[in-house]
């Protein structure tokens, strides 16, 4: 059970907006933060390149805890997720049909509800970037921070249930480079950093293969083995049985 918060994690997708903000520099905050994403799509291949993936399977490895870890990721339009885990002998399996979803590990199906589930209807939208405010979501700019020669740009988003993003993305070459999330898991509210880099070319879409992942003392880095883009994944691979 010690890897089940690996679930809503992992996914390649925000904290509170102040109301010390004016009417106006509110407006202006979410135009920069709006301007910030605009170029990260650019960066990863444009609008017309992200809107055009109708599905995909990724594949990461890992360690964590002196344990092998194999992630495979299934999405499909418009907000399908499969996530498979493999990890020291123990499977787990989280289904998202689009509207409702189970995790299933140590031969116990577990429904998941609440914050847990909206977050997931969150990233598990693959047109996320393209538009968050058309879901609910929340975005404002939050400056900068310098990370060694990085300047890295801010954006925050709130989700309607009130957990907090914030992404960071490199001033030189627009791509996210990290994300600090609160996470509602089984355990209670979780606080993860991820990082990401390597950013490779994959059918037109720039996707960083390597990434890390940390919560609390623990902490994973996986590394992409295989990325396939419109295969045409089976709408059953979604279907939760009863």
């Amino acid at each position: 059970m010690k890897y089940k918060f690996l679930l809503l994690s992992i996914l390649v997708t925000l904290v509170f907006v102040s109301n010390s903000f004016s009417q106006s520099d509110s407006a202006a905050s979410v135009e920069q933060a709006r301007a910030v994403i605009a170029k990260y799509l650019d960066a990863i291949g444009g609008t017309d390149a992200v809107k055009n993936i109708q599905d995909k399977t990724v594949i990461l490895r890992g360690t964590a805890m002196d344990q092998t870890v194999t992630i495979i990721i299934k999405q499909k339009l418009p907000n399908k997720l499969r996530q498979d885990i493999k990890a020291g002998g123990m499977d787990q399996v989280l289904i998202f049909d689009g509207e409702k979803a189970v995790m299933k590990v140590a031969g116990q199906t577990i429904n998941v509800e609440g914050k847990q589930l909206e977050q997931l209807k969150m990233e598990s939208t693959m047109e996320l970037m393209l538009n968050p405010e058309s879901i609910g979501i929340k975005i404002s700019y939050d400056g900068t921070e310098k990370v060694g020669d990085a300047l890295l740009h801010k954006v925050k988003f709130t989700l309607p249930s009130g957990l907090n993003w914030v992404a960071y993305f490199d001033d030189k070459t627009g791509f996210k480079v990290k994300e600090i999330k609160e996470t509602e898991t089984q355990m209670g509210l979780v606080t993860q950093i991820l990082e990401y880099s390597d950013y490779q070319d994959v059918d037109g879409i720039k996707i960083p293969f390597r990434m890390k992942q940390s919560f609390g003392p623990q902490s994973i880095e996986m590394t992409i083995s295989s990325v396939k883009i419109n295969k045409g994944i089976p709408d059953d691979t979604f279907v939760i049985s009863e």
